[in-house]
């Protein structure tokens, strides 16, 4: 369902922006004095791309609710700009937009805005809608979602923590890790062939599914370390063995939990270590992204 909060007006637009100017330039600290103040429903994103057109804004007339272009303009793009400020918002609100939302979210705005209980909001409309405000469909990135503050104050915390220490690190001591899944045979189902090929059949092995999963680590002066591969297979022990220059371990499902990751660095970062670290080091990093 489109967002109930109402379109700001120009005037309300104009004050924002002052105030930004009057408080060091800095937009986002403006939706929460907005929001905790006065009330408003508004994202920091909408501040933000308002703060962008504050040119625009402060040049417009105050009793108008969106910004002019140059030239006439088709009437129905008075309902997009505020079509717009509901994706910002719901999109800072972490909610999902889909295409039919869109559709959904025009129609009803056309009714209620310009009396137009007949508009289509074809998918022509919708791609163009999306092709002039610079928006796509996105798959979800894998990330733990926090809110803003959260995600600000820990950003802050670790830049603080980084910079007092960066000068006394050492580039054999820096260490990147990579978990990756190995597959026997490319799981993509596309290939280049003829236009109107009526069957597109793609040989397999049979191992499409199969996979391992590979713990990698390489210091900052390209030193690798010995990876680890987990297999699934019938030995189910636990048991971490050596093949070469390569561990392997089987396990019931050929993933790598915490405690399998503990284990691989008691194996691998001793080596690297010297007096001077004591054979001490800091691992961090976030199993819920990947387990």
């Amino acid at each position: 369902m489109p967002s109930s909060r109402m379109s700001k007006s120009m005037a309300e637009k104009k004050e924002v922006v002052q105030w930004i100017e009057k408080n060091g330039g800095v937009p986002t600290p403006a939706a929460v004095y907005f929001k905790n103040e006065r009330g408003w429903k508004v994202s920091e994103v909408q501040v933000r791309y308002w703060w962008k057109q504050r040119t625009a804004i402060k040049a417009a007339p105050a009793l108008r609710s969106r910004l002019s272009g140059a030239g006439a303009k088709p009437r129905l793009s008075e309902i997009e700009d505020i079509l717009f400020d509901q994706v910002l918002f719901c999109r800072s609100a972490k909610e999902k937009v889909s295409r039919d939302w869109i559709r959904d979210a025009g129609q009803r705005l056309a009714a209620s805005e310009l009396g137009d209980a007949d508009f289509v909001a074809s998918d022509r409309w919708v791609n163009g809608f999306m092709r002039r405000y610079g928006l796509s469909l996105r798959h979800t990135t894998n990330l733990t979602v926090l809110t803003d503050d959260v995600l600000t104050d820990r950003a802050a915390s670790f830049l603080s923590y980084l910079t007092s220490r960066i000068d006394g690190l050492s580039d054999d001591h820096t260490i990147l890790m990579e978990l990756s899944a190995v597959y026997f045979e490319d799981p993509r189902r596309q290939t280049v062939d003829q236009v109107g090929a009526r069957h597109v059949v793609l040989k397999s092995t049979g191992f499409a599914s199969m996979r391992v999963t590979a713990l990698l680590a390489v210091t900052a002066t390209g030193r690798k370390l010995p990876p680890l591969v987990v297999w699934k297979g019938a030995k189910q022990d636990g048991k971490i063995e050596r093949y070469g220059n390569v561990y392997v371990v089987n396990q019931p499902k050929a993933w790598a939990d915490s405690a399998l990751l503990t284990r691989w660095l008691d194996l691998v970062f001793p080596p690297i270590f010297d007096t001077c670290t004591q054979e001490k080091a800091l691992v961090w990093d976030s199993p819920s992204l990947r387990w």
